[in-house]
């Protein structure tokens, strides 16, 4: 990273941060999006190969990755990367990106189809024979995995934050997200748990003895029970596993469940806003894309047109 601080350094020697102030940046998002980030800045640096970064540079680089048939999404994410990093440099400050920007614009157009497209959502009725499947297989894992799908439909979970939840965040019908990418500063969300979801989860904890720590656990051969709480890459493993099992097909991965409650809900006439905030999504724009379908089935044409009500 230090190429791009270097790039925009003004000519006054900069401030040096203290190490528990660096420490407390990095905490301003998510690990999973710090990682991200790490991961594009290096792939910057190495192609920079020791020149100072300026606009026309960076959009040099990303018309590269463009032309290497990457996807809008992780171009863009360099751009986040960078306008991250010299946000958080004291002393350091943005640099103007107008070449940059304006080629992020042209890759976003040209790009639009690029990449493995929007996932699958996986709707409710999908989700209850997923997990039918999980809790016919008798197992511990069975139930752990069943409990775990269960409870992301319901809250709209990302896998990040499933993997996290611990055993004192569920209180009676409640879920206590502490941490959330729409929540980086800790303040906390309460989340409805259905009631099978609540059944399946202290069957399984009960069966797990689980009573503090991580509520999604590894488990070993034998159905031993691990202190290690799952990986969000193992949890997104486990949710494609069940749906194959059960004869779902597409492209699933953790988000499915996501935008599968998304559609369900608009399905049974939840408004876009009521799907904003029951996915604690910041503007409507997501959770309408996700059921434009659904929602353009009770647009005003389908209404008055057509006589749909």
């Amino acid at each position: 990273m230090n190429a791009i601080v270097k790039a925009a350094e003004p000519n006054e020697s900069r401030l040096q941060l203290r190490k528990g102030t660096a420490s407390l940046i990095k905490a301003s998002v998510s690990e999973n999006t710090l990682k991200a980030y790490q991961r594009a800045l290096h792939g910057l640096e190495t192609w920079l190969s020791g020149r100072t970064l300026s606009d026309a540079l960076l959009a040099d680089y990303i018309t590269g990755l463009h032309d290497a048939e990457k996807s809008p999404a992780t171009i863009g994410q360099v751009v986040a990367a960078v306008k991250w990093q010299l946000k958080h440099q004291s002393n350091v400050p943005l640099l103007p990106m107008p070449i940059t920007q304006a080629t992020l614009a042209g890759i976003r157009r040209e790009g639009r189809n690029r990449g493995r497209g929007q996932v699958d959502g996986l709707v409710w009725r999908e989700v209850e024979r997923i997990c039918a499947y999980a809790e016919a297989d008798g197992t511990l894992l069975g139930l752990r995995d069943s409990a775990m799908i269960r409870l992301m439909s319901d809250c709209l979970l990302r896998i990040s934050e499933v993997v996290a939840v611990n055993i004192g965040d569920l209180k009676d019908s409640t879920l206590t997200l502490q941490v959330s990418k729409t929540d980086q500063e800790g303040i906390g969300e309460t989340l409805y748990v259905c009631e099978n979801t609540r059944r399946v989860l202290k069957q399984y904890c009960e069966q797990a003895g689980i009573t503090r720590g991580a509520v999604f656990r590894h488990i070993r051969r034998g159905g031993h029970i691990q202190s290690q709480r799952l990986t969000t890459v193992s949890a997104r493993r486990i949710i494609q596993k069940w749906a194959r099992a059960a004869g779902v097909e597409g492209f699933i991965s953790g988000h499915s469940l996501r935008v599968g409650s998304a559609v369900s809900l608009a399905q049974a006439g939840a408004t876009v806003v009521d799907m904003q905030v029951a996915g604690r999504w910041k503007s409507s724009q997501m959770p309408a894309h996700y059921a434009k379908a659904e929602l353009a089935e009770r647009g005003a044409i389908a209404r008055f047109k057509d006589g749909k009500r």
